[in-house]
């Protein structure tokens, strides 16, 4: 699995769009999380783990493909330092969750 870097400038809300690769071929019953943590050895249900949900909807920019959007507020951005973060996909109906390939790794919050 590739991971990626991210970074939010503190103190700021941040808006984070998602694309999904070819492996989504309908986007019924599914759903996607961006969960955001201390390191990735912190459990998604330590709390200070954050999570936030978002509908799989078709890409208008990228035709058959698929995206989510996850709106972090600026107030969970207000310490400076590295963090996690990774998005699954969700089909509740069939109780599956799979992390998205290149959708996980440092997310970096930096004073500006």
């Amino acid at each position: 699995m590739d991971m990626y870097s991210i970074w939010f400038p503190q103190g700021n809300d941040v808006v984070v769009q998602v694309r999904f690769g070819p492996e989504i071929t309908d986007d019924t019953g599914l759903g996607a999380e961006f969960i955001y943590k201390d390191s990735r050895y912190t459990l998604d249900t330590d709390p200070s783990t954050l999570t936030y949900e978002s509908d799989v909807y078709p890409d208008d920019s990228n035709p058959g493909g698929f995206m989510s959007q996850f709106s972090i507020p600026a107030s969970d951005n207000g310490v400076s330092g590295a963090f996690w973060y990774r998005v699954d996909v969700i089909n509740s109906a069939l109780g599956q969750r799979r992390t998205v390939d290149g959708a996980c790794g440092t997310l970096l919050v930096e004073a500006v």
